[in-house]
């Protein structure tokens, strides 16, 4: 039992049981304190799934520091970071956004790639999404997209209306349209996908007051083919009826073939780049709006690292279903930035978090730091495995038994008055959509157009006006016409 105390069989039943009437009768005892609880554990076994990001898969692997394209701790100090070919252990985990638990891997969606790095300052949380941008910059809007991306609230069904009333009526997101539309949002693999900060970051120098605004992604580390590693519609389709978890599947296939070494398999790797911005006024764009890229050309990609997946979870609730994602675990050297979105995003990861797991979530195995954790006025709650013993639960000056060496602080200057105020739409919002989509092979292209049209067809004919609106306005209208 739960208790400690051994059972003769757990499977056996207590009651009585009369042998002498023409049909054995039995009577079920309250009494039966295994049977009782057994039960009543089964009936408490489920906990909130996540709002976003529900369905997902998790495996363990190494960052490692490469150095290639420049020396990263010239820009950062922070300790994983300190020398090439230094590894730090790491969990990641991949999802899709607005399904539920159950929902096809290959319903066309944004994805979440999220990393988190045990480094010896504390881990490190890369909460990061494809593709490179998202759909909104103001954060206010956040909860209409998600509602709007979900179910309809009066049927439960999914409707392409509202999907499309809510972006037609906030079009700056049709640049991240143009990617989720793309064969891109419908991977073959999780290992084909790009990552991608969205935001700003800062990397920090401790003692030279040196900061570098930085935009990180990751780039799969072999060659893509559009043809191989993408599905298009009809193969998505299909995929999604013959095998509803086929991402997952296919992630845990391609880590253990590579273990086996299978020929021609090798683990999921993506080199780790980053975009530089050392002059924010040199962009073109706002460098903290979510919903544009920077340029290439302004703020060229530069490799630094490496990521290797090599472990599948041995318990997906305790190590993949419990884990804990949050832009706010930053450690030294690693900071955040200005980035609207981001600073939300920093308050609403803890959020769900406790909701989901409890307040003291960051004491979980999959998400408790490797390196010396002391804030002792983090107390009691459910679920607390480490109070502390009989230190005392305030703080005093100098109370600091383990200094450290270095710590985070920001080095960013605020200025500006207090407004409220909304983005405003513009022609920038509609130019990077053409440039992506002039971009696009012609097989792409009309990838695209399909994918399109086969959403837009179940949306009312007032939606889909206007949706080819907004494309025209962004120069895409070829055969945009849903039949």
């Amino acid at each position: 039992m739960a208790n400690g105390c051994p059972l003769q069989d757990p499977l056996l039943t207590e009651g009585t049981r009369d042998n002498t009437a023409p049909n054995i009768k039995t009577s079920q005892l309250i009494q039966d304190l295994n049977v009782l609880d057994t039960i009543a554990h089964i009936t408490h076994e489920r906990i909130p799934e996540r709002y976003v990001h529900a369905k997902g898969v998790g495996a363990f692997g190494t960052f490692e520091v490469t150095n290639k394209d420049f020396k990263v701790s010239d820009y950062s100090d922070a300790k994983f970071l300190s020398e090439a070919n230094k590894k730090t252990r790491l969990f990641a985990r991949f999802s899709t956004v607005a399904g539920e638990k159950g929902y096809p891997d290959t319903v066309r969606d944004l994805k979440g790639l999220a990393f988190k790095l045990y480094t010896e300052e504390g881990n490190l949380d890369w909460a990061f999404l494809n593709p490179e941008i998202f759909p909104i910059r103001d954060p206010s809007k956040f909860p209409s997209l998600v509602h709007a991306s979900k179910r309809c609230p009066a049927s439960n069904l999914p409707d392409a209306t509202m999907f499309w009333d809510y972006f037609n009526n906030h079009p700056e997101g049709y640049n991240a349209l143009m990617r989720i539309f793309s064969d891109e949002g419908t991977p073959v693999s999780y290992s084909a996908l790009q990552a991608h900060s969205v935001h700003c970051y800062t990397f920090t120098k401790w003692g030279q007051w040196k900061h570098t605004l930085v935009r990180i992604k990751l780039v799969p580390d072999r060659v893509i083919d559009p043809a191989k590693d993408y599905f298009d519609l009809a193969g998505a389709v299909a995929k999604a009826g013959a095998d509803p978890d086929w991402l997952t599947r296919r992630l845990y296939c391609e880590i253990d073939a590579a273990r086996k070494g299978d020929p021609g398999c090798q683990f999921p790797a993506w080199k780790v780049m980053a975009q530089l911005v050392q002059d924010p006024s040199q962009s073109t764009v706002n460098i903290f709006d979510s919903t544009k890229i920077l340029s290439e050309k302004t703020f060229p990609w530069k490799e630094f690292g490496k990521i290797t997946l090599t472990e599948c979870p041995q318990n997906f609730f305790t190590q993949v279903e419990q884990a804990a994602f949050n832009p706010a675990n930053v450690v030294p050297g690693w900071d955040i930035s200005p980035d609207p979105l981001l600073q939300i995003r920093l308050f609403a990861y803890g959020e769900t978090q406790r909701y989901r797991l409890g307040v003291n979530n960051d004491q979980l195995p999959t998400n408790r730091p490797c390196s010396y954790v002391y804030s002792p006025t983090r107390r009691d709650g459910a679920y607390n495995m480490t109070n502390y013993a009989n230190a005392r639960n305030y703080i005093v000056p100098g109370d600091n038994s383990h200094p450290p060496q270095n710590y985070n602080t920001s080095f960013l200057q605020w200025s500006g008055s207090l407004e409220r105020f909304k983005s405003e739409i513009n022609s920038v919002d509609y130019q990077q959509c053409n440039d992506h989509y002039l971009g696009l092979s012609e097989t792409m292209r009309k990838h695209f157009v399909d994918n399109v049209v086969a959403s837009l067809s179940t949306a009312t004919k007032t939606q889909q006006d206007k949706a080819l609106g907004q494309w025209t306005l962004a120069a895409i209208s070829p055969q945009l016409t849903p039949s």
